[in-house]
Parts: structure tokens; C-alpha cells; sequence
């Protein structure tokens, strides 16, 4: 399950035993016991070298600007990334906690930290395109006359609102790092206190509105259902921390239906629209019924948060 061969270049004391936590899309995550205390073994099976060493200049940032995560460990020669005959492995450090539980305090603990987030530096080497862009969804359209499962009523929809978001989305709105991905699956809370932001691998460049509006779908929708109490909780902390512009705040319905956009090309351009996947379909369906109800309720939404 692990090199041993890895775990030796490190300064920990014996392994006593190993745990397997996540097998994903893109990781797989073990939790390696020491007598030194634990620490998270990460086998990368999808990412290439460079975006591995764009992820440690930014850890780099983000240490600097106190961002609650798990760091990344370096080895007694000054390296973090490995290699292993199952690809290239990073060890972390281990955060003890679970998800959170949707309420205002777990929702207002997030907030200030993407607040937070939002403030660090965008400094040379970490520039970078977001894999969720709404180029990479107008390639998706012109795939959909070849699909192999196909699904109507989706591609109707997607096409559409594709359209239509790109004529709403502002890149002249303030630009900076972004999670990307910041749901409950990717924080660790002690109770309703928020211990870790972590699996930053997909982080990079982007108007800082997209964070907030995928962070949105992310701690503030119950059973699908927006919830007004979450959003306030969040978006009061986040402009704590930092104050949105008010073209910012005139562009937050757009970047909430564009975080739950976002979400569902994910789930198409992985293989849904060729290969049938129940559980996938559904969740694209959530999706498109989320984005269609933000789009008929844009003024309601701004109306929750005045």
C-alpha cells in the first residue's frame, strides 16, 4: 500500500500502521501512523509533475499567509514530490476532524477563511488557468453531437445557459487564488470549528467571485434548497475578511449559477456523456434544477442578502 522506501526519506520515526482513507478520481489517500504521530500519504494518479510543483509554491503562500490546510511534507533532501511505481506521492500533514453540518457558524467559519484566501498575493509562478472555465463548456457542446449517451433535455439546458453565462461573466472583477472546490467533502471541522481547507490540487487563477459563488453551493444549499440564513452567515464573514466590490455583489447570482454550472460540466466532461451513470445523471439533474432556480430568482437571491 505504501513505499517504505518513501516513507524513509522523511524524518519520521517507525511506520506501527496504515489506514486507507479515499480512493477518488484522482487521489488516492492513506493515513500512515508513525511513532512520531500520523501524517497523509497522497498517491497522485492523474496530476502531472508540473502541476505538483505549482501546488507547493502555492502551499508556500499559503503558509505564509496562515491559511488553515495541511501542508505538504519535505523530505531530508529538500524535495516534496516522489516517485513510486503507482505515481507520484506527497506526504501531508494529518488534520484530525470530520465534515461539517450545515449551519450559520460552520457556514460563517468557511467564509472568513475564503475571505481570507481571497487576500493572498498572486504572486509571479502561480498563474494559472481553472480546469472549471466556460471555454472548456463550449467544448463539451460541440461533443454532444457524438455522445454516446445522449441525454436531450441536459444538452438543451447546458447549451443554453452555457450561452448565457458567458455573456454575465465580468473578467474585469478582481483576480486571485482560488480553491476551486471548497465543499464540506474538502474541510475538516472540530464540531462547527473549521480546522482545514484541504486537497488544493485544483487551485488557480481566477476571478475571486467564482470561490464565493462555488463555496455558496457548496455550505449554503440544504436538500438543494438555497438557504438565506447560510448565505448571510457566509457572505457577512467573507466580507469581514475582505469586502466584495459593487459590481461584486451585482454579480453574485451569476457566480452562484456559475458555481453549480461549473459542477455539472465536471460531471459531464467525466465520461457521463458517453458512458450512462445513474447516480452521476441525478446529480447533474440537481444540478440543472439548482442553476435553472438561481437564474428565475436572481433578484430574490440579492433581495436575501441586503
Amino acid at each position: 500500500m505504501i513505499d517504505e522506501k518513501i516513507i524513509s526519506k522523511y524524518n519520521l520515526e517507525k511506520v506501527i500502521g496504515v489506514e486507507s482513507l479515499t480512493q477518488g478520481y484522482a487521489n488516492e489517500n492513506l493515513k500512515v501512523i508513525t511513532e512520531q504521530g500520523p501524517v497523509l500519504y497522497r498517491i497522485c494518479k492523474q496530476q502531472p509533475l508540473h502541476l505538483l510543483k505549482y501546488e507547493v509554491r502555492l502551499m508556500d503562500a499559503l503558509k505564509k499567509a496562515e491559511i488553515k490546510t495541511a501542508f505538504p511534507l519535505v523530505d531530508v533532501e529538500g524535495r516534496y514530490v516522489q516517485e513510486s511505481d503507482e505515481g507520484y506521492v506527497m506526504l501531508y500533514e494529518f488534520k484530525d476532524g470530520t465534515e461539517p453540518e450545515l449551519t450559520e457558524k460552520t457556514a460563517f467559519q468557511i467564509g472568513a477563511e475564503v475571505g481570507k484566501l481571497s487576500q493572498v498575493s498572486l504572486a509571479e509562478g502561480l498563474e494559472k488557468k481553472n480546469a472549471v472555465h466556460i471555454d472548456n463548456c463550449h467544448q463539451l457542446v460541440s461533443e454532444f453531437d457524438n455522445s454516446k449517451n445522449p441525454m436531450p433535455e441536459v444538452f438543451e439546458y447546458f447549451e443554453e445557459q452555457t450561452n448565457y453565462l458567458t455573456a454575465k461573466l465580468d473578467t474585469s472583477l478582481p483576480k486571485g487564488i482560488v480553491h476551486g472546490d471548497i465543499f464540506p467533502n474538502n474541510t475538516i471541522y472540530d464540531g462547527e470549528e473549521l480546522v482545514a481547507i484541504i486537497d488544493f490540487e485544483e487551485a488557480c487563477s481566477d476571478q475571486l467571485m467564482f470561490d464565493v459563488g462555488m463555496t455558496i453551493n457548496g455550505f449554503c444549499f440544504v436538500n438543494n434548497e438555497l438557504q438565506p440564513d447560510l448565505l448571510r452567515a457566509f457572505l457577512k464573514a467573507y466580507n469581514q475578511q475582505r469586502k466584495m466590490t459593487t459590481k461584486e455583489w451585482q454579480a453574485l447570482p451569476v457566480y452562484m449559477q456559475w458555481g453549480s454550472h461549473g459542477m455539472l460540466s465536471w460531471h459531464m466532461r467525466n465520461e457521463l456523456i458517453h458512458v450512462p451513470n445513474q447516480t452521476q445523471f441525478e446529480r447533474v439533474l440537481d444540478l440543472m434544477r439548482r442553476t435553472q432556480w438561481m437564474r428565475s430568482n436572481e433578484n430574490k437571491v440579492l433581495n436575501m442578502v441586503k
